[in-house]
């Protein structure tokens, strides 16, 4: 049976055109992308959510639950689920799981010290704000009452 014409195009594909595709712009994706961007590889960042400034979702205008938007425009697009987070980072070790098990503890303070100046580089606030000591205090103490420890 003779190929039909749609089968004779040819096909250009993602490997194809880009040494490297990166699926997901959220943090990793991003950090990724960043870290390729003076190889000399062709580099691809895909994200199947929106653009951040078209990143709306309807509960913030209305009383009603999620209204389970596909994809939903607080989790998926450029930033990922952090980008309207309340701007915290975790810039210590002891948060996080394991980490310094894996990459040894001076690694993980130069890589920590990386990933803030990179955020400060494209714009983060310098400014760090400490919480309430006597608030902080008392959470800590109420989690303990529950075997878990605030840092």
């Amino acid at each position: 049976m003779p190929d039909r014409p749609s089968d004779r195009r040819a096909r250009v594909t993602a490997a194809d055109t880009y040494d490297v595709v990166i699926v997901g712009a959220g943090p990793a994706g991003i950090f990724a992308a960043l870290s390729l961007k003076d190889s000399g590889l062709a580099v691809c960042l895909l994200e199947k959510g929106p653009a951040l400034e078209h990143r709306t979702c309807p509960m913030q205008s209305r009383e009603a639950g999620c209204a389970r938007c596909t994809p939903c425009a607080l989790l998926c697009g450029w930033g990922g689920a952090g980008a309207y987070s309340d701007g915290k980072l975790t810039l210590t070790p002891a948060i996080g799981g394991k980490l310094q098990d894996y990459v040894g503890q001076e690694a993980l303070g130069r890589l920590i010290e990386e990933v803030d100046r990179t955020y400060l580089d494209f714009g983060a606030p310098e400014t760090v704000f400490a919480p309430d000591e006597r608030v902080f205090r008392d959470l800590q103490r109420r989690a303990a009452t529950a075997d878990l420890i605030l840092v």
